[in-house]
């Protein structure tokens, strides 16, 4: 049988989901969990939905693999054997075919600090230009002929949290380092850095050719990615104690920002 795996993970101690030999990924420490419950990826035909720059979050990574009983790779099960940073809070039998790359659209969010020169309502209305289809190739790290980058936005949202600008983005897919380039963009303009005319511009990279530096890639994380006709359990115990991680880490960085706000402010 075929099962599908959501998986959450705080990037900020790994260098990228992808396998490295020598350096510390998430799909490294999937694999030795699998190993540990003798699973072999390989032979498991493993897919994974997509890979994760060094430093970036997520809490709906999506794997597949073949088990020869679902009880092996439930949650409670796999979390045992995987470090504190990597979390699988739910599952589903999929059809032997399964793939997670093709799935029906992903949704990512990037967490900004408020900057106070920030023109929010111009960021709100330039963001909205990027609802529909466009091509996206001046927000793609590598582009070139033969490359497809027309991608469909179908939703997206700017708000305000405390000290905090959220970003939230979904779409069919995104290129690489597409979504944060786009924040990049956004904070350009929100700063008065860029005007709107710029923005329109580098959405017709057939007139006008530009490279959008990314914003960094601690302030993003792979929210969810959904799938026609997959249905996932969620395991409450695991989802509970994810919650109890996040909030923990967002006392400890809540806490140094305040302690740095104070120190700046005197």
């Amino acid at each position: 049988m075929r099962v599908a795996l959501k998986i959450a993970y705080f990037g900020m101690n790994f260098s990228g989901f992808q396998y490295q030999p020598d350096r510390r990924t998430v799909e490294g420490e999937l694999f030795k969990a699998f190993e540990k419950i003798g699973i072999n990826a390989k032979e498991a035909r493993y897919k994974c939905a997509g890979r994760t720059d060094a430093g970036v979050h997520a809490l709906g990574q999506v794997v597949a693999l073949n088990v020869d009983s679902a009880k092996k790779v439930l949650p409670r099960i796999l979390n045992a054997n995987l470090p504190e940073d990597v979390v699988v809070w739910a599952w589903a039998k999929v059809n032997d075919d399964f793939n997670p790359r093709y799935a029906v659209s992903r949704k990512y969010m990037y967490v900004m600090h408020l900057n106070r020169d920030y023109d929010v309502s111009i960021m709100r209305k330039v963001a909205k230009m990027l609802i529909g289809t466009h091509d996206f190739s001046n927000f793609t790290k590598k582009f070139g002929e033969g490359q497809n980058c027309v991608r469909t936005i179908y939703n997206i949202k700017l708000r305000m949290n405390g000290d905090f600008l959220i970003f939230e983005v979904e779409g069919n897919a995104f290129t690489w380092n597409m979504v944060r380039r786009i924040v990049s963009a956004l904070q350009a303009v929100g700063s008065k850095y860029r005007d709107i005319e710029w923005f329109e511009k580098l959405l017709n990279p057939e007139k006008h050719r530009e490279k959008v530096e990314p914003a960094p890639p601690y302030g993003l994380i792979l929210k969810d990615i959904k799938y026609s006709n997959v249905e996932f359990e969620v395991d409450d115990y695991a989802w509970n104690a994810l919650i109890s991680k996040i909030n923990k880490i967002l006392d400890y960085y809540g806490a140094i920002y305040k302690l740095f706000s104070i120190v700046n402010e005197e």
